[in-house]
């Protein structure tokens, strides 16, 4: 029920996002929205697929003792709110961005995709991906360090960020690209803030830490 709920809820809300993209930018003659559409299209029925009923049910309801994160949310809030209102407006109306080189928007195609395999891999691995920053005891919750969680302690979080850092770019709009710089920084700051949270009361996540050193990119951070 909670996958088939995730399937419909977030076709609808891109199919709302290219509604809202086509509306402001005046014209549904922009290849490269439908490409990045279809990108996070097929992301969604992927993560369908990849995850559990379990942890789509988390990511729908989280269960008690989550987190609250008010800076977080207003800032993933007002990035992609500037993201969908100034990309379309560039692209359809004003041309801010003109001449923006093709190449890096296939470059940046093939990188959002990456982004979001990584995602894939992860929510494959990871049983207890929740939308919020909670440790679920009622569910067992344990230390995963299969799959990409060897390599990195937050691959899907390196995903978000990749997704976020590529979107614009793929569009075509260098106004849309710095608008999702600050959903870069509400990730790297959730990231620190969970990191404290698994530290306190995951057990085993110290020694965890001391395995896998790197948080999205091996050798780099």
């Amino acid at each position: 029920m909670y996958r088939i709920l995730t399937l419909f809820g977030g076709s609808a809300s891109i199919s709302l996002m290219g509604a809202l993209l086509f509306l402001l930018a005046g014209t549904t003659a922009l290849p490269w929205v439908w490409v990045y559409l279809a990108v996070r299209l097929a992301f969604t029925v992927g993560a369908v697929l990849a995850m559990s009923e379990a942890v789509a049910r988390e990511r729908l309801k989280p269960g008690p003792r989550a987190k609250p994160e008010p800076l977080y949310n207003a800032l993933t809030g007002v990035s992609w709110v500037a993201f969908l209102i100034l990309a379309p407006l560039d692209l359809g109306r004003f041309h801010w961005s003109a001449g923006f080189p093709p190449w890096l928007q296939a470059s940046s195609a093939v990188l959002l995709g990456v982004g979001y395999a990584l995602v894939l891999w992860a929510l494959r691995h990871n049983a207890y991906m929740s939308a919020r920053i909670r440790i679920q005891g009622e569910r067992g919750q344990h230390v995963v360090d299969t799959g990409p969680y060897a390599l990195l302690r937050h691959p899907n979080y390196a995903g978000a960020l990749l997704q976020s850092l590529t979107s614009g770019l793929l569009l075509g709009s260098w106004v849309g690209a710095l608008a999702l710089l600050l959903h870069c920084a509400a990730l790297i700051y959730r990231t620190l803030n969970e990191e404290k949270v698994l530290l306190a009361e995951l057990e085993g996540y110290a020694d965890y830490i001391r395995r896998v050193p790197w948080r999205f990119i091996p050798g780099v951070w």
